[in-house]
């Protein structure tokens, strides 16, 4: 109950407790190795439709003090450093790492006679260290680490919406899942949540993505009227009319519910909980505002809350679309 209790209350006060850097300006992606940022002349990296940063295969490969091959005929990449070599295939998601075949969860690019790869599989392909910096938009890349070969008692990876999932490495030791692997599920979550009008009618329609079974979802609405009322949906909520369901797809008529034309504002909590220990290691938060703006003086934004306030938020608002979720 300590967990319910506080998700609903956090719907609440939402718009009060989000304290994140917003930027004025997009951020351009960076990647940098072992301290030295890695100057791309023409092609840039970008983020992929599988949320992948895809990069230029030479540049950073050779910052790795590996050699690149190409093979036209086949369009296979072939990256060696030392005793280790990966091999990876345009269009393909299966590649090779010392010739044990693993699969990533998107594929390598040709584009413009460049070749883009995955950052994040290649470098710990090589035995590097990867790490996301959301906020600044920023891969960084440090040496030293061991090559991954998974074996049976390391965990299998599995991939739920094209996700991956590795029960051995993504779960800490209490059963939670890790900040970093909670961050991809609850964006793709948020990406399949909107607000939308059909036929003169309002819902809120979802859509969850799969997840390891051990874990459930957990979403709070909170939408505050302009009268001073509030009105909260949830998968937690023992109220008929404002439940909505914690898996699947929903679709939830909220016309009679709401007078849209005194909607001040909108907060919304998402979490994947432990069924057995009902506890995350963070949340993720929204926060929209439809006339005014929040404490920090903007009109909306997103933000992965961890549970340890020792760890600082991280900010998505820049690369976040509002429009899409926000349509009423």
């Amino acid at each position: 109950m300590k967990k319910i209790t506080s998700i609903l209350v956090l719907i609440t006060v939402i718009t009060t407790i989000l304290t994140v850097n917003i930027f004025a300006a997009k951020i351009p992606l960076r990647v940098v190795v072992n301290g030295s940022r890695i100057n791309f002349p023409d092609a840039q990296p970008f983020i992929d439709e599988n949320g992948r940063t895809q990069v230029p295969v030479r540049f950073v490969s050779e910052a790795l003090g590996a050699d690149v091959g190409w093979d036209g005929k086949t369009k296979t990449v072939t990256i060696e450093q030392g005793r280790n070599k990966i091999t990876l295939v345009v269009g393909k998601s299966e590649y090779t790492v010392n010739g044990k075949t693993m699969e990533m969860d998107t594929t390598v690019l040709l584009l413009e006679d460049r070749t883009f790869v995955p950052v994040r599989f290649v470098s710990e392909g090589l035995g590097a260290n990867v790490e996301w910096n959301a906020s600044i938009r920023t891969v960084y890349i440090t040496t030293g680490g061991a090559v991954p070969t998974p074996s049976p008692e390391e965990g299998e990876i599995r991939y739920y919406d094209g996700i991956a999932f590795n029960p051995a490495t993504d779960v800490d030791e209490f059963g939670r899942m890790t900040i970093e692997k909670s961050q991809e599920f609850l964006l793709k979550m948020a990406d399949q949540l909107a607000f939308v009008k059909e036929n003169g009618r309002y819902y809120i329609v979802g859509e969850y993505p799969e997840i390891p079974e051990e874990f459930e979802w957990a979403v709070g609405i909170g939408i505050n009227l302009k009268s001073g009322g509030r009105r909260n949906f949830s998968t937690l909520t023992a109220r008929k009319e404002y439940l909505i369901p914690n898996e699947g797809s929903f679709k939830k008529d909220t016309t009679g519910l709401i007078d849209i034309n005194d909607i001040d504002s909108f907060g919304i909590t998402i979490s994947v909980l432990n069924k057995d220990i009902n506890e995350d290691l963070g949340i993720l938060e929204i926060a929209y505002v439809i006339d005014g703006t929040l404490s920090d003086g903007n009109d909306r934004r997103v933000a992965f809350v961890p549970e340890s306030g020792s760890i600082p938020q991280i900010s998505y608002t820049d690369s976040f679309n509002f429009e899409k979720m926000f349509q009423w």
